[in-house]
């Protein structure tokens, strides 16, 4: 039987990012539950944070709203 590869991996998701969502458990589920795109979004936004908070202030309003989408980037 062939192996499915999920859609992104740990080794997809940078490590800042994947810090700041280990910090907040939530937003691993919100991140989950996202679509590839929104994904994708996510991932390309949390290369233009500047700093740690802002990563983690990115991650945590995803967390909040229970979704992500580029208007809730900073």
């Amino acid at each position: 039987m062939k192996k499915i590869r999920p859609v992104y991996s740990s080794q997809d998701i940078p490590l800042g990012l994947s810090m700041a969502m280990a910090q907040n458990t939530l937003a691993y589920d919100v991140f989950a539950r996202l679509s590839p795109t929104q994904k994708k979004q996510l991932i390309n936004d949390s290369s233009r944070t500047n700093s740690p908070q802002e990563m983690q202030q990115l991650v945590d309003n995803m967390a909040c709203s229970g979704s992500y989408s580029a208007d809730s980037f900073m």
